[in-house]
C-alpha cells in the first residue's frame, strides 16, 4: 500500500502540468499562443513588454497603451508566435508541433534564484532555456529580442536533433539567431 501511495505521488509530479510550476514562482497566464505559453509576474505590463521585444512595428506604443489587456495578450501571443517563426526560418529547421513555456521573471536576481532551485547554485546570466522542462526563463528587466530568439533557437535545437548537438555547438548557433534578429531589427529602423 505505501509503495503504491508513493508511485501515485511520484507520476503525479511528473504529469504536474507547468502551470503549476508557474504558479509556485509566483507566475501568471499572460497569453497563449501557437508555439508558448507566456508567464510574467504579477505587476508586469504587457505594453513594456511589447516594446523591449520591439514590438512597436505594428503600431505607435500609444496605440498599444489604448488596448484593452485581452487585446494586448493576443498581440503578445501573436508577437511571441512570430519571433518563433523568424528564428524557424533563420535556422531552416520547423517544427510545428512544438509548445513549450516562456516565463518572464522581473530581474536577474529572480532568475538566479529560479535557477538555483534547479541546479542549487547561483546564476549570472539573463535568461536561459531549460530543456527537461521546456521552458525558457528570462528578466524582464534585460530583456532583448536578440536575446529571446537566442532562447527560442535553443527550444528549436533541442527539439529537432534526436541527439541534440553539444553545448558549444548550440550556443554558435544559437549567437548567431541573436546577430541576425539584431541586424534585421537595425536595418528595420526598429
Amino acid at each position: 500500500m505505501r509503495k503504491l501511495l508513493i508511485c501515485f505521488i511520484v507520476l503525479g509530479l511528473c504529469f504536474c502540468p507547468a502551470s503549476t510550476f508557474a504558479q509556485e514562482e509566483g507566475l501568471t497566464l499572460l497569453a497563449k499562443g501557437k508555439y508558448f505559453s507566456i508567464y510574467g509576474y504579477r505587476q508586469l505590463d504587457i505594453a513594456a513588454l511589447l516594446q523591449k521585444i520591439n514590438f512597436t512595428y505594428l503600431g505607435s506604443l500609444n496605440n498599444l497603451s489604448s488596448r484593452r489587456n485581452n487585446d494586448l495578450s493576443s498581440l503578445l501571443a501573436e508577437a511571441i508566435d512570430n519571433l518563433y517563426s523568424e528564428v524557424s526560418d533563420i535556422l531552416d529547421i520547423h517544427v510545428y508541433s512544438y509548445h513549450g513555456d516562456l516565463k518572464i521573471l522581473s530581474d536577474q536576481s529572480s532568475l538566479s534564484s529560479v535557477f538555483r532551485n534547479y541546479f542549487g547554485s547561483g546564476f549570472s546570466e539573463r535568461s536561459f532555456y531549460l530543456h527537461p522542462r521546456n521552458t525558457i526563463y528570462a528578466s524582464f528587466r534585460d530583456l532583448t529580442e536578440g536575446m529571446l530568439g537566442h532562447e527560442i533557437a535553443h527550444a528549436i535545437i533541442s527539439h529537432y536533433f534526436v541527439v541534440p548537438p553539444p553545448a558549444k555547438v548550440q550556443e554558435v548557433l544559437c549567437g548567431y539567431i541573436e546577430y541576425t534578429i539584431l541586424k534585421k531589427s537595425k536595418a528595420a529602423g526598429r
